[in-house]
C-alpha cells in the first residue's frame, strides 16, 4: 500500500507491524498480518475454494492424458462342461469338462475426432485459470473483512479509553465539588448534578467496554480463533491521521483494476472456455479415425500332447499285379501314443500367441439429434457467459464507483469532524476553567461537555471509517492492504 500515512501514523503502524517471532497459536498479541494469515489458513470458504481449484487441476491434467493411447490388459479363467467347442481344434464335442485361460494386451488411440481432445485440453485450462482467480477473489474478500473487523476493534478500544478518561476526569471533579460542599463553598445542587453526570458517563464507559468485547468476538470468529480473554490486538501509537485525497477518477481506477481483477479475469476465462466447449460439441459431427492393436494368447486343458513313442500299425492299402498274380500293398500308419497329457502352459502360450492391428473409421449419421442439441446448448452457454462477463464488469464498476464516493464522503466527513472536535475541545477547555472559577452554571457546563463528548465520538468513528474506505480504494488500486 502506498505510503499515505506519516512514519509515526497509527494506521501505517497497523498495516506494517508484524509479530513473527512466535507461533500464531501461542501469541497473545495479534497484529493485522497475523489475523489475515490466520483467516486465510482456517477460513472454510477459502478451503472449499482451494479444493475446487485442486479438482480443476485434476480435470486439466486428465484432459492432457486423454491425448495418449490407452492400454488395457485382460486375463480370464473359464470352466466349461457338457457340449462345448474345443478352443484348440475348434471341433464341437459332447460331455466334456475343461478349463481355458486367455490373456490379452490391447491399445487404441484416436487419430482424429474433430479436434475434440485438443479443444478439451484448452477448455480445462481456462476453467483452471478461472478457478484460481475465484480463489484469489475469495482471499481478497476475507482480507477486506478482517481489516474491517480489526479496525472496528481499534475504534471500539479508542472510544472505550476516551470514555474511561472522561469518567476519571468527572470523578475528580465530583470529589472536588464534594470537598467544596463539605466546606460550605459550594451548593449541594452542583455536587449532585456532577455526580449524576459521572453516573451517566460510567454507563457510557460500560457500554463502550461491551462494544470492545463484541468487536473482539467478531474478529476472533472471523479468523476461526476460539475467543480468549488473553488475546488482544496490537494497538499502535495514536497520532494525527494524514490520508491523501485520491487524484484518479472512477473510470481511471476501473480501467486499471479491471485488467487484473480476479472476478473479471475469471469471467473472461469462463467465456473463453465456453467458446472452446462449443468447438468440442461441433467436433462430434466429425468422422472418427481410431488406430488399435493388441496381443493375445490362450491356454486350455483340451490341448493334449502324446507321452512316449508314437505307435504304428501296418495297413493294406491296395494290391499290385506281378505277371498276372495279385500282390498286396501295405503301409505303416501311426496309431497314436499310448498315453496323453495336457500340453504345457509355455508351449500353448507361445503357440497360440497372436497380434492384431487395425484402423477403424466411424462416421456419425444420426444419433437421436443429441449432437445438434449439445451444439445448441453450447452456443447458448457461450452467450450466457458473455452476459455474465458483462454483468461482472458492470458490478465491478458499481462497486468502484460506490467505494470512490464513500471515500470522498468520508474524507470530507473526517475533516468536518476534526474541525468540530477542535472547536468543541476549545469550548470545553474554556468552560471547564470558567466552571472551576464559578463563572458558568452547571447546565451550560454540562451541555458544553456533552457536546465535546459527542464530537470526540463522531471524530473517532469518522477516522476509522476513513481508514477503511481508504483501504477499500487501495484494494481497487492494486495496493496491498497490510
Amino acid at each position: 500500500m502506498v505510503q499515505i500515512f506519516k512514519k509515526n501514523s497509527a494506521i501505517l503502524a497497523l498495516c506494517f507491524w508484524s509479530m513473527s517471532f512466535v507461533n500464531a497459536q501461542d501469541q497473545k498479541i495479534w497484529s493485522l498480518k497475523d489475523c489475515v494469515n490466520r483467516a486465510l489458513e482456517k477460513n472454510i470458504t477459502v478451503q472449499q475454494q482451494e479444493l475446487t481449484t485442486l479438482a480443476s487441476k485434476a480435470d486439466y491434467f486428465q484432459s492432457k492424458m486423454n491425448l495418449l493411447p490407452n492400454l488395457n490388459g485382460n486375463v480370464s479363467n473359464n470352466w466349461q462342461t457338457g457340449f462345448a467347442i474345443n478352443p484348440a481344434t475348434n471341433l464341437a464335442r459332447e460331455g466334456v469338462s475343461f478349463r481355458t485361460n486367455s490373456f490379452g494386451l490391447n491399445s487404441s488411440v484416436p487419430l482424429f475426432n474433430g479436434f475434440q481432445n485438443m479443444n478439451n485440453v484448452k477448455v480445462q485450462q481456462y476453467r483452471l485459470k478461472a478457478s484460481e482467480k475465484d480463489l484469489e477473489q475469495t482471499k481478497n474478500t476475507i482480507i477486506l473483512n478482517v481489516c474491517n473487523a480489526y479496525l472496528r476493534v481499534l475504534q471500539s478500544i479508542e472510544l472505550a479509553n476516551s470514555a474511561d478518561a472522561r469518567v476519571a476526569s468527572t470523578k475528580a471533579q465530583v470529589e472536588r465539588q464534594k470537598k467544596m460542599y463539605d466546606l460550605g463553598s459550594s451548593n449541594k445542587s452542583r455536587y449532585l448534578q456532577l455526580k449524576a453526570q459521572m453516573s451517566s458517563e460510567e454507563l457510557v464507559a460500560v457500554n463502550a467496554q461491551n462494544t470492545v468485547m463484541q468487536a473482539y468476538l467478531e474478529l476472533w470468529l472471523l479468523i476461526e480463533l476460539k475467543p480468549d480473554g488473553g488475546y488482544q490486538v496490537e494497538i499502535p501509537p495514536v497520532e494525527d491521521l494524514k490520508i491523501a485525497d485520491e487524484p484518479l477518477s472512477i473510470d481511471a481506477i476501473f480501467e486499471e483494476f479491471s485488467k487484473n481483477s480476479p472476478d473479471v479475469v475469471a469471467s473472461e476465462n469462463r467465456s473463453k472456455s465456453s467458446e472452446l466447449s462449443y468447438n468440442v460439441a461441433r467436433g462430434a459431427r466429425s468422422p472418427r479415425l481410431t488406430l488399435s492393436g493388441g496381443v493375445n494368447s490362450f491356454y486350455t486343458t483340451q490341448s493334449q500332447s502324446g507321452v512316449g513313442d508314437l505307435n504304428y500299425t501296418t495297413s493294406l492299402i491296395g494290391a499290385g499285379d506281378y505277371n498276372g498274380t495279385p500282390i498286396p500293398v501295405y503301409t505303416t500308419v501311426p496309431t497314436g501314443y499310448s498315453d496323453y497329457q495336457t500340453t504345457p502352459f509355455n508351449t500353448q502360450f507361445n503357440r497360440n500367441l497372436g497380434t492384431n492391428i487395425g484402423l477403424n473409421l466411424s462416421i456419425p449419421v444420426f444419433n437421436g439429434w443429441s449432437v445438434n442439441t449439445n451444439i445448441q446448448k453450447s452456443k447458448i452457454n457461450v452467450q450466457s457467459n458473455k452476459l455474465n462477463e458483462k454483468q461482472t464488469k458492470n458490478n465491478l464498476y458499481r462497486s468502484i464507483s460506490q467505494s470512490y464516493v464513500d471515500f470522498k464522503s468520508s474524507f470530507k466527513k473526517f475533516d468536518a469532524n476534526k474541525e468540530n472536535l477542535e472547536a468543541n475541545k476549545e469550548a470545553f477547555d474554556v468552560a471547564e476553567k470558567q466552571f472551576d472559577l464559578g463563572g458558568m452554571n452547571m447546565a451550560d457546563y454540562l451541555n458544553t461537555k456533552n457536546g465535546y463528548i459527542r464530537a470526540e465520538a463522531d471524530f473517532t468513528q469518522a477516522k476509522y471509517e476513513l481508514v477503511f474506505r481508504r483501504k477499500v480504494l487501495d484494494f481497487y488500486l492494486g495496493k496491498p492492504l497490510y
